[in-house]
């Protein structure tokens, strides 16, 4: 496929899409002189990445893409791929990114659709699982998105907080912006001080009408407790979010602070895209257009996607309420139903009961599975407080504030599943893709 050439603008760097284009075309010769096949990429410069993965792609390379930029995961991931291109302070490469190159002529960015990108997620034996979509299925989806949210965006500066290793942030972040010919600032924004100081600086200009935030619900729940960007909120026309399910108490806080609560994004990175909502307008999540929907006698929801396997049906591991052929609510993850004793429950409904407490900011419950035989497993809760919450704390003490939470929910579970461990936090631990990192959840209960 040819890449359409566009006016797109990068605010980071100043300059225009030829520019961009003339270095993709210059890297891509460097790496068409190179043996190597399949390239593990990792950059964390958004603009360096972009070039590098659109070189790859013009010079009919696979490309594996990592995690993140972990020694352990690299040297995992290199397993996959023949070299290594991107920042050499992680691994030596014969290909690396220079702004000093560029392509003495500008010639058309042609990509073979048919070319594979290696993503990784969280497998549940604990190794990354390799996920693999060919370019096609991610123009597909950029297709999607831009016919069901294009007028949303236009005119506006892309700007985002999210990684783009990660399709969620190579999908809204790089693809969708430059196939459709928007600016963009490809600059992440860690905090949202940062990113008011780019929209003051550049929002007075005539050339600039508003911006679109790409971002994650942990990003947001930690926005709305201080949010700084309500001065900005007339040049904040919309905001995604991904990677997760925000809370509707977030969600509302959002839209009484910026006017509209984010569009959230429900999918993975093996199923792509899935359903949207916008909880100021409905909790209720709707199907994209190509998708199709049913679900088992489990509740776990089915899907017919040409993301995933040629439209193959695909059981994930979210259970709906299935209210017609393109609406469902969601219930919870599959792998969140635990049996204790027997008696099963949902970690999900226990984690949205303890959130409802007027004291609880955030919180996260997990088993503790106890390898013992004379032992049962048991529930722990890892809490955030509200202000309020941690001034109950410091007045009544662990023990007494831990059972004041056990009587609320006696209200709605049998004392057996009810969390028997409780330690408590000032913010849940979430990495820069904003996923929670369970691990070191985990180790608080050794």
């Amino acid at each position: 496929m040819k890449w359409p050439t566009n006016n797109s603008y990068f605010y980071g760097e100043n300059h225009d899409f030829a520019m961009w284009q003339q270095q993709v075309i210059a890297h891509a010769e460097q790496f068409s002189a190179q043996s190597a096949q399949t390239w593990l990429l990792f950059d964390a410069d958004s603009y360096q990445f972009s070039v590098l993965f659109f070189a790859l792609l013009v010079a009919d390379k696979s490309i594996v893409l990592p995690q993140n930029g972990q020694p352990e995961q690299l040297t995992q991931c290199l397993n996959h791929a023949d070299e290594f291109t991107g920042d050499t302070r992680l691994a030596p490469a014969k290909v690396t990114f220079s702004g000093e190159i560029k392509s003495k002529h500008i010639a058309d960015i042609e990509i073979n659709e048919d070319t594979v990108i290696r993503f990784f997620t969280s497998g549940s034996s604990g190794k990354p699982k390799a996920i693999d979509k060919t370019f096609k299925q991610l123009i597909q989806e950029v297709d999607v998105l831009q016919a069901q949210f294009g007028e949303t965006l236009k005119d506006t500066v892309i700007v985002a907080t999210v990684s783009h290793q990660h399709i969620y942030g190579l999908l809204f972040k790089l693809l969708w912006p430059l196939y459709s010919g928007r600016d963009v600032c490809l600059k992440s924004f860690e905090y949202p001080e940062h990113l008011l100081h780019f929209i003051e600086l550049n929002g007075k200009s005539a050339d600039v009408q508003d911006f679109t935030l790409i971002s994650s619900p942990a990003y947001y729940h930690r926005l709305v407790q201080d949010n700084v960007l309500i001065p900005v909120k007339e040049k904040l026309r919309s905001c995604f979010s991904s990677g997760g399910p925000l809370q509707s108490v977030a969600a509302q806080l959002l839209q009484e602070q910026l006017t509209h609560a984010p569009i959230e994004v429900l999918g993975s990175t093996e199923t792509g895209g899935i359903a949207w909502r916008q909880q100021s307008l409905s909790s209720i999540w709707q199907a994209f257009s190509p998708i199709k929907i049913k679900r088992d006698d489990l509740q776990q929801l089915i899907i017919s996607s040409p993301y995933v396997d040629g439209g193959q049906w695909y059981k994930t591991d979210d259970r709906v309420e299935l209210l017609d052929s393109g609406h469902f609510n969601l219930l919870g993850r599959a792998d969140r139903i635990v049996k204790i004793e027997e008696k099963r429950c949902s970690l999900d409904e226990i984690t949205q009961r303890i959130n409802e407490y007027q004291w609880v900011d955030e919180c996260y419950i997990l088993l503790l599975e106890n390898t013992q035989q004379q032992k049962r497993s048991e529930i722990g809760a890892v809490l955030v407080l509200t202000e309020q919450g941690e001034i109950a704390l410091a007045e009544q003490g662990k023990f007494k504030f831990s059972q004041a939470l056990k009587n609320h929910l006696k209200a709605f579970f049998e004392p057996l599943v009810i969390p028997r461990k409780f330690r408590y936090l000032s913010v849940l631990p979430y990495n820069t893709q904003g996923k929670l990192e369970k691990t070191q959840l985990e180790k608080l209960f050794d």
